[in-house]
């Protein structure tokens, strides 16, 4: 639930304001975190099945991967914002 909240923050910062990419950013860690938590102790408490642990490892890879391009694009607000930056 509060992945996909970060999410909304994520679309609505479009409109709004950057700090919403960082509410997103610092959401996607913590479901980054508590997924890979989840892999390790249903991999060790488990019989480990390729067929329910591939969609997290789908899941973790692109949350990673949309977490890079939140970064990338909080960092260019910042540098559009900056005011040595003249056109």
């Amino acid at each position: 639930m509060l992945h996909f909240i970060g999410s909304v923050f994520l679309m609505t910062s479009i409109f709004v304001i950057e700090a919403l990419v960082v509410i997103y950013m610092v959401t996607n860690v913590v479901h980054l975190i508590f997924c890979t938590v989840f892999l390790i102790e249903y991999a060790t408490y488990s019989s480990f099945c390729a067929l329910e642990t591939v969609p997290a490892f789908f899941t973790l890879t692109l949350s990673i991967y949309f977490w890079l391009v939140a970064f990338s694009y909080w960092r260019r607000l910042q540098w559009e914002h900056n005011p040595e930056f003249d056109e």
